[in-house]
C-alpha cells in the first residue's frame, strides 16, 4: 500500500507542474529515481506522464466557457496503481559444461565403496597347540569417481591392509589398537573415444572388464598399465599390457595378454558367454625374487623352483571359459561359470604340472533384504598351470592347489549382506597338511 500512495502523490504531483510550461517530452525527474531504484518500470512512468497530460487537458477544457459542462457532484476516482514490477528470476544454478552435456558440478563426483568385518577361523595339523586359529579383520576402500567430459573419467580409491600385499586389503584387529595402514590402490583415468572402444590407463581394479575366475586373479587385485576393450555387437575383444617390476640393471617384467569371447542367448535359454585367453609373462623371476626377498608379500611362491631358486617353467597361459546365466526366475537366478587352464611355457618338471580348471555353481540372488543365495565353487591347479602372485588367496595354496569352497550369502539392509564362507583345501604336489577355513563376513556398500 506504501508504494501505491506514492505513486499516487507522485501523479498528482506531475499534474500540477503542467503549469510550469516545459514542452520536453523527458520523464519526471521523480519518476526517473523510482526507476533507478526498481520501485516503478519504465513502461509504468510513462503510463504516469500520458495520465498527467490527459488530466492537464480535461482541466483546461473544463475552464474553456463555451465548452463548461452542467454541474455535477464532485468525485474523486482514485487512479488505478500500477502494476508492481515482477520479482527478477532467480540466478541459474552454478553448471559446469561437460563435453556436449551440461549437469551441477556435484552431480559428476562419486563416492563408492565398502566396508567389511570379518571373523575367521582355520583348522590346520601344526598350525597352534590345538591346530587352530582365530582372528578378526577389516576392510574398508573408499573411492572417489568423476567424468571429466563425455568420453573421459577419472577414478581414485584408497584400501586397508599392507600396501606390499596385492591380493589382501584385510586388516587384522589386534596390535593393541595400533593405526592400520591405507595406501592408493587405484588411480586412472578412462578414455571413450567411440561406442566400440574403451581405453583404462593407471592402477585400476579390471574387475568387470574382462573374464576370469578369483582361482587365477584374487579378487582384491589393482592392475598398474593400460587395457582396451573393444566391442562390435556380441564380440568383445579384451587387450591388456601391465607392468610388473622395473629392473635397474637389465630388462623390466611386464605381462601381455588379450581375451576374445561372444555373448549371445534368450530369455527362455538364458544367456551365454564363451570365449578364450592367453597370457604371456615377460621375466617373471623378477616377480619372485621379490616374494623370496621378502620385498612383496601376499601369496608364497608355489611354482616349481631348481635348486637355485629359479623358475623351473615360462608362463604363456592359455584359457578357454564359458558362463551361462539364467534369469527367468528373479528370485532364484542360476549362474554357471567354467575354466580351464594350460600353460605353454611349462618346461622341466613343469610339463607334469601344467593344467588346471576351475568351476562354480550359484543360485539365488542375496541384493534384497533375507534373500539367500547358494555358491560352490571347484578350484584345482597344478603348481605350473597359473602363475602364483596374483592368483586367491584365501586358499593358502595360490597355484598349487586342490580345493573347494561354499558360500552362503543372506541380503539384510539396503546395500548390505552377510556372508558366510568355508574352504577346505590341500596342495597338489607341495606336501603340506590340508587346511579348513570358516569366515563370516558383514559387508557394507555406499
Amino acid at each position: 500500500m506504501r508504494g501505491m500512495t506514492v505513486v499516487a502523490a507522485l501523479i498528482l504531483l506531475c499534474a500540477g507542474a503542467v503549469g510550469s510550461g516545459a514542452a520536453e517530452k523527458e520523464l519526471d525527474p521523480l519518476l526517473e529515481i523510482l526507476i533507478e531504484k526498481g520501485v516503478i518500470t519504465r513502461a509504468q512512468a510513462v503510463a504516469v506522464e500520458a495520465e498527467r497530460d490527459r488530466r492537464a487537458a480535461a482541466a483546461a477544457a473544463a475552464e474553456s466557457p463555451a465548452a463548461a459542462p452542467p454541474p455535477a457532484p464532485s468525485v474523486v476516482v482514485a487512479p488505478e496503481p500500477p502494476t508492481p514490477p515482477a520479482p527478477p528470476p532467480p540466478p541459474p544454478p552454478t553448471e559446469v559444461a561437460v563435453g556436449e552435456t551440461t549437469t551441477h558440478w556435484y552431480d559428476r563426483i562419486k563416492l563408492k565403496g565398502d566396508l567389511r568385518l570379518r571373523y575367521e577361523a582355520f583348522h590346520v595339523d601344526g598350525i597352534s597347540r590345538n591346530d587352530q586359529r582365530h582372528r578378526f579383520r577389516m576392510r574398508i576402500r573408499p573411492g572417489w569417481y568423476t567424468d571429466i567430459t563425455d568420453w573421459m573419467d577419472v577414478g581414485f580409491q584408497l584400501r586397508s591392509g599392507d600396501p606390499l600385499d596385492p591380493v589382501s586389503d584385510n586388516q587384522s584387529v589386534d596390535g593393541g589398537f595400533a593405526m592400520k595402514e591405507i595406501a592408493i590402490s587405484e588411480g586412472f583415468a578412462g578414455f571413450h573415444p567411440a561406442g566400440w572402444l574403451d581405453v583404462t590407463l593407471g592402477k585400476f581394479d579390471p574387475g568387470k572388464k574382462w573374464v576370469v575366475t578369483d582361482m587365477q586373479w584374487d579378487d582384491d587385485v589393482t592392475v598398474e598399465g593400460a587395457m582396451e576393450e573393444l566391442s562390435f555387437g556380441p564380440l568383445k575383444t579384451d587387450l591388456y599390457q601391465f607392468v610388473l617390476e622395473e629392473s635397474g640393471s637389465g630388462s623390466d617384467s611386464y605381462m601381455f595378454g588379450g581375451q576374445v569371447y561372444a555373448r549371445f542367448g534368450s530369455d527362455s535359454a538364458g544367456a551365454f558367454s564363451v570365449g578364450a585367453g592367453y597370457d604371456n609373462w615377460i621375466r617373471p623371476q623378477l616377480v619372485v625374487d621379490l616374494t623370496l626377498s621378502s620385498r612383496l608379500h601376499g601369496n608364497e611362491v608355489t611354482n616349481l623352483l631348481d635348486n637355485e631358486d629359479r623358475l623351473v617353467s615360462d608362463f604363456d597361459i592359455v584359457t578357454g571359459f564359458a558362463t551361462w546365466t539364467w534369469s527367468r526366475s528373479e528370485r532364484w537366478p542360476v549362474k554357471v561359470h567354467v575354466a580351464g587352464y594350460y600353460n605353454a611355457g611349462a618346461a622341466g618338471p613343469g610339463e607334469d604340472y601344467d593344467k588346471g580348471f576351475f568351476a562354480r555353481l550359484q543360485v539365488g540372488d542375496y541384493k534384497e533384504r533375507y534373500q539367500p543365495m547358494f555358491r560352490y565353487t571347484r578350484y584345482y591347479s597344478e603348481p605350473d598351470a597359473i602363475f602364483y602372485v596374483f592368483s586367491q588367496s584365501d586358499t593358502t595354496r595360490a597355484s598349487d592347489l586342490d580345493g573347494h569352497r561354499f558360500d552362503f550369502r543372506l541380503g539384510f539392509v539396503k546395500r548390505s549382506y552377510f556372508n558366510f564362507t568355508w574352504y577346505h583345501t590341500k596342495p597338489v604336489y607341495a606336501e603340506v597338511p590340508s587346511m579348513d577355513r570358516f569366515q563370516v563376513d558383514y559387508i557394507m556398500r555406499f
